[in-house]
């Protein structure tokens, strides 16, 4: 479906942007379900859209709605705004047994997320080596990569398509030439990298390598290091430009300058938060809250976010890693959204202000429209303009495609995985079993998830793997798969805790053991109300269940914008009270 842009049919215009008819210049009044109704049918250019269409684009596959009278209003209060005659219309015209189109369209203007270039080059950034000899420089030289990564895929949007770092971090110390990488991966270029010390100087070396000949087109040594982690990134761009395209653009060259700091220091700290926080966000939010997992590296990142704001106040990346700090310990548990959510659009805020062009501010953005906001339509609009700022940013592909899913357009959002995992081959592990979990596939994510050997599981899998072990009654599994993910994260007392119940009182022991612990917790401090709305639904206490979920809508917890796919409720979602508290969230 298309979510951007200007469609023009009859006397009409239908701004998709502003989700608003107008005839005349005049706003033409459309509720939302009508609106996206008329939005589906004009994105089609006459196409012929069948009802079963309509209900998995509006309702999504699982419904549980009356979309027989749902369509049959939409189609009523349409008609009405177009004044179209229902006996003999002119503009939405019906095929008995078929299905419905709109004709007329005579012109659009599409904005749309742009899709990688056919024959984009292909470009890896691996992680820097460290050869210094002390292991406390390991995460500067791995956020290194990952933003002189997240820089070329902004400077060559229109031809470079750029493999995301945790796809790069799987070639560190793998004993691969870089054929071998570029056969593997398909690669036109390498830039590879050491930092090494010499005293107490430390020196960063760069090289990049154009993997169809070896030929090695530039390379630089760096000293020092702070002002040298600047230069890398203009320097690599300005030579891949060169290679690829005649030059930069006047545009390129400006995003460029903005996206780098006055202070070298800055950087450097933004770097080391970054690491911290991409080491710790990708856990599945429900199953760290539930266990209360450590945030220490959230908590470390913050430090290096502030520290990169105080180096210099106009660097709006700084404020980017703040936005993301502040929404992501709330998702996690940590603090209650009416703390955290605010100053995570204040910072993005703060961001988009210094860079209206940075690709990560929208992405953050998108972030609060989505989980505190259930704002699906400004948040689509803050994904796809990151996506068309910087279309190899495998992130924004994937909070983008588990907002899909979670408002029922699974196609599209399975899609946009799809595409993110190109960009990201190996990707943080688990990023295809969160989204098989999020549409309901839980046999698919256990065939494809469980048969792998053990040393190929990352947290994340066990995390989901969990999940969907549950809900498709493999109990004992769930539990296994939860021990094994909690000593992954280094959490012993509370795996060995876990099998001890297990081994007494079997599954319903683990699970009122779970829900003692987050009443406990609830007692002393900050607990979503929607941790135990889910264990009181894994017990099958339905009135409890209730009581925590009324609970959670007032506390605006974040993960209610996922409430329609969250597993464990399902059995409830054909209730007229479980309805209600859908419609009460916006859907």
């Amino acid at each position: 479906m298309k979510t951007q842009g200007l469609i023009r049919f009859a006397d009409f215009e239908l701004d998709v942007e502003r989700y608003e008819l107008r005839r005349g210049g005049d706003e033409v009044r459309l509720e939302r379900l009508p609106m996206e109704l008329l939005i589906l049918l004009a994105s089609r250019n006459g196409e012929l859209i069948s009802r079963a269409e309509i209900v998995r684009a509006l309702w999504g596959a699982n419904s549980f709605h009356d979309t027989e009278n749902g369509i049959n209003t939409a189609i009523r209060k349409i008609r009405l705004a177009l004044d179209d005659d229902p006996i003999a219309p002119r503009h939405l015209k019906t095929l008995k047994g078929k299905g419905y189109r709109l004709d007329g369209i005579r012109e659009t203007e599409q904005a749309a997320a742009p899709a990688q270039p056919p024959h984009a080059v292909r470009v890896i950034v691996l992680p820097f080596d460290n050869m210094t000899g002390d292991p406390g420089q390991d995460a500067f030289c791995d956020a290194l990569a990952a933003e002189t990564s997240a820089t070329l895929g902004m400077l060559g949007a229109e031809r470079l398509a750029v493999i995301a770092r945790t796809t790069a971090v799987h070639y560190r110390r793998a004993g691969k030439s870089i054929a071998e990488i570029a056969r593997e991966l398909t690669l036109d270029y390498v830039l590879e990298g050491s930092l090494t010390s010499d005293g107490t100087r430390l020196r960063i070396l760069a090289q990049l390598v154009r993997c169809a000949d070896q030929t090695q087109i530039w390379s630089h040594a760096y000293e020092p290091v702070s002002a040298g982690a600047l230069n890398i990134q203009q320097e690599v761009g300005a030579t891949l430009a060169a290679e690829v395209t005649p030059r930069l653009t006047q545009h390129q060259l400006t995003a460029l300058a903005r996206r780098l700091p006055v202070a070298p220091a800055a950087h450097d700290a933004y770097l080391r938060g970054r690491y911290y926080w991409y080491r710790r966000v990708h856990f599945d939010p429900c199953f760290a809250a539930t266990h209360a997992l450590s945030g220490e590296d959230f908590f470390r990142s913050r430090a290096y976010f502030d520290s990169a704001v105080e180096h210099d106040p106009t660097y709006a990346l700084g404020y980017v890693g703040l936005s993301n700090f502040h929404g992501s310990t709330v998702v996690h548990g940590f603090y209650p959204p009416e703390e955290g959510w605010p100053l995570a659009r204040a910072a993005a805020e703060r961001a988009l202000d210094l860079d209206p062009e940075l690709p990560e501010a929208h992405h953050a953005m998108g972030a609060v429209h989505y989980f505190y906001d259930w704002d699906w339509r400004r948040a689509e609009a803050a994904f796809l303009h990151a996506l068309r700022l910087n279309p190899s940013y495998p992130e924004a592909h994937r909070l983008y495609a588990r907002m899909l899913m979670s408002i029922g357009r699974d196609a599209e959002g399975h899609a946009l995985m799809k595409r993110a995992e190109k960009l990201d081959p190996l990707a943080f592990q688990g990023s295809r079993a969160f989204g098989l979990v999020l549409s309901g596939d839980h046999e698919q994510a256990v065939r494809e998830y469980f048969n792998r050997a053990a040393a190929e599981r990352s947290p994340l899998i066990y995390q989901i793997l969990a999940t969907a072990f549950e809900v498709k009654g493999l109990v004992k599994e769930s539990v296994e798969a939860t021990v094994e993910a909690l000593v992954c994260c280094n959490e012993l007392a509370r795996a060995q805790a876990i099998r001890e119940r297990w081994e007494t009182g079997a599954h319903d022991a683990v699970l009122q053991w779970l829900r003692a612990d987050l009443l406990a917790r609830h007692r002393d401090g900050y607990t979503s109300p929607l941790l135990l709305a889910e264990v009181y639904a894994r017990l099958g206490r339905a009135e409890d269940m209730f009581h925590w979920l009324d609970l959670a809508l007032a506390d605006r917890s974040s993960r209610l914008c996922e409430l329609r796919t969250n597993p464990w409720f399902l059995r409830w979602r054909t209730t007229g009270r479980f309805r209600s508290l859908e419609k009460r969230l916006g859907f």
